[in-house]
């Protein structure tokens, strides 16, 4: 069985806002988030935290590797997970 993440696409700020309005109407402006991946080939996905490359994610069966290191090829590996948004989580808070 072969798992595959989602595609890497920008993030719409007005859907956001909406979003986020409907969840908590409040005088205060709703935060943005932020997709912090970027699909690079079929199985390996870029990762960044305010706009630098903190590591990848790797894609091996049912498995997904967090590489932490700026360059793919030296690249090292952190953890393994089951889903792909726990691997990018560690990735992003592993960061800075």
């Amino acid at each position: 069985m072969v798992m595959e993440a989602p595609l890497s696409r920008p993030g719409s700020s007005k859907a956001a806002a909406r979003a986020a309005a409907k969840v908590a109407p409040s005088s205060a402006p709703p935060a943005l988030t932020e997709i912090p991946w970027t699909r690079v080939d079929l199985d390996l996905y870029e990762v960044a935290r305010d706009g630098y490359i903190v590591g990848y994610v790797e894609v091996v069966g049912a498995v997904f590797v967090a590489l932490g290191g700026a360059r793919y090829d030296r690249a090292v590996e952190v953890s393994q997970h089951l889903t792909f948004h726990a691997a990018v989580d560690v990735l992003v808070r592993r960061a800075f």
